[in-house]
């Protein structure tokens, strides 16, 4: 018999996700100074997001996670708070669950790259007009950072659209819904 030793860092581990996405955000103080890029994810949960997210902190599945990870863009973590009040979980804030990059900055471009994204299936082609953070890369990230968190078994994860539709078939991810997933982290 041979021993093998094996790499603990590099075993998956299976973990449940409770994917939620942030409520509704406000995005017409920033816009009318103008912030662009990361700037623009200052913008807090607008009236409807906050009962969005009042809502959202009773639904019966968050409370059989063990911690509240959340992106650190000012509505998931205003989204996340909410759920943390109602449930008493810890949180804990990962900048890398940011929102999708997109290298050129305006609303107009965030479209294009939107559309390009999905008819290129998450691909950057080279003539790329307009360059983006590629599916793998997203993945790549939520899986880096999950990493971090793999003795737990159940974790809720308040996030954004994009990075979550790299894990989850939904087409339309509504603001404050809830998906399950288990992954291998």
């Amino acid at each position: 018999m041979v021993c093998e030793l094996v790499d603990l860092d590099q075993q998956g581990t299976r973990m449940k996700i409770i994917f939620v996405r942030h409520g509704e955000p406000d995005y017409r103080e920033l816009e009318e100074r103008s912030y662009m890029g990361f700037g623009i994810d200052l913008a807090p949960l607008s009236e409807k997001g906050r009962q969005q997210a009042q809502e959202l902190s009773t639904n019966p599945l968050l409370p059989s996670a063990e911690i509240i990870i959340s992106s650190a863009v000012t509505r998931a973590l205003e989204t996340a708070f909410y759920v943390v009040c109602a449930t008493g979980l810890p949180l804990r804030v990962e900048p890398l669950l940011h929102e999708w990059k997109i290298y050129e900055s305006g609303t107009d471009n965030f479209e294009k790259a939107r559309t390009m994204f999905l008819e290129n299936k998450g691909e950057l082609l080279p003539n790329s007009p307009i360059q983006y953070e590629t599916a793998e890369e997203m993945k790549s990230r939520f899986l880096e950072c999950m990493s971090k968190y793999r003795e737990h078994q159940t974790v809720v994860v308040v996030a954004h659209r994009m990075i979550m539709r790299q894990f989850v078939p939904n087409e339309k991810i509504d603001f404050c819904q809830v998906i399950e997933c288990e992954l291998e982290i």
